[in-house]
């Protein structure tokens, strides 16, 4: 299967960046505005984040056509 193969899946990835690269640091920042690796902290809570929605919902998305 090749992930970037049509809009779906596309649209799929680019949430998955979004929330891993924006929001995830973007939610820290607020928590952790002392802390020196804030982004860092950030992109861990947004990986993390996107592979359990992947593993629970975003695989059957981009196995449907």
């Amino acid at each position: 299967m090749v992930h970037l193969s049509n809009n779906k899946t596309i649209g799929i990835m680019i949430f998955y960046s979004i929330l891993t690269f924006f929001l995830g640091p973007v939610v820290t920042r607020t928590f952790m505005s002392d802390h020196p690796d804030q982004c860092v902290a950030g992109f861990l809570l947004g990986f993390t984040v996107s592979v359990f929605l992947w593993m629970k919902y975003g695989r059957h998305y981009a196995n449907t056509k």
